[in-house]
C-alpha cells in the first residue's frame, strides 16, 4: 500500500496529520507493507523571516489578518497540537521560507529519505525555534536525518531539484488539492486535512482489504 502526502514543513496541520497517521499506522497490522512519500506543497511562497516581529505579526501580514485574530488561531492551533502529542511553539517558531529545505527535501527523497526529512523539519520549524530558511540550519538537519553534509550544501548552492518541486506542485493542482495535508491511499482514496486517528485507521485497513481481494 502506497501513502503519498502532500505537505508544507510550516503547516501545523501536516505535522498533527502524521502524528495521526503515525497513531494509525502503530494499530495497522500490514504496516510493514506500507509505503510513504511525500511531496512539494509551498502554503507561503512569499514568506520571509523578519527577526524583529513575532511569528503571529509575520502570519497576519502574510495573510491580510488583525493581529487579534492571528493570535487566536496561532492559539487554537497550540491546543490542537497537545491534543494530538505534538509540540507546537509559536513563542520561539520562525516563520520562514521553505523553498530551499523543499529542494534539499527532494534529494533526500532521492535517497530515500523523505519522511526522516520531512518529519526531522516539523520538529525543528515548530517546536524547536529553528530557522529552516538558514542554510546552515538546514545543512545541519538534514545531516541529522541522514544525509550527507557535502551533497546537501551541494544542493543548495545550486538551483537543483526545482523542476522536481514544482512537479510535485504542478500533480498537486492537477488532483483538485486545495490545501494540505493531502493524504492519498493507493492512488484511489484521497483524505484532506489532520483527520482523527480512528479515520486513517479505517481507511488503512479499507485499503488493504481491496488490495487483497483484487489478488
Amino acid at each position: 500500500m502506497k501513502v503519498t502526502i502532500w505537505s508544507d514543513f510550516v503547516c501545523p496541520f501536516c505535522f498533527i496529520g502524521q502524528s495521526h497517521l503515525d497513531q494509525a499506522l502503530e494499530r495497522f497490522e500490514q504496516v510493514d507493507n506500507v509505503e510513504i512519500e511525500y511531496k512539494t506543497f509551498l502554503l507561503m511562497s512569499d514568506a520571509k523571516y523578519d527577526p524583529g516581529k513575532s511569528y503571529a505579526e509575520t502570519f497576519a501580514e502574510l495573510k491580510g489578518l488583525p493581529i487579534q485574530q492571528a493570535e487566536s488561531m496561532l492559539s487554537q492551533v497550540v491546543n490542537m497540537g497537545k491534543q494530538s502529542g505534538v509540540n507546537i511553539d509559536y513563542d520561539t517558531a520562525k516563520l520562514a521560507n521553505t523553498i530551499d529545505a523543499h529542494r534539499v527535501f527532494q534529494f533526500a527523497k532521492k535517497q530515500g529519505k523523505g519522511t526522516e526529512f520531512f518529519k526531522r523539519f516539523y520538529r525543528a520549524h515548530f517546536s524547536e525555534g529553528e530557522l529552516i530558511s538558514d542554510h546552515d540550519t538546514i545543512v545541519r538537519l538534514a545531516t541529522e536525518a541522514g544525509l550527507a553534509e557535502a551533497d546537501v550544501r551541494s544542493v543548495l548552492n545550486s538551483k537543483e531539484n526545482i523542476d522536481e518541486m514544482m512537479d510535485d506542485i504542478k500533480e498537486a493542482r492537477s488532483i483538485g488539492v486545495q490545501g494540505v495535508p493531502f493524504f492519498v491511499f493507493n492512488n484511489k482514496y484521497a483524505v484532506s486535512g489532520a483527520q482523527p486517528v480512528d479515520a486513517f485507521v479505517q481507511v488503512l485497513n479499507k485499503v488493504w482489504e481491496e488490495e487483497q481481494a483484487e489478488k
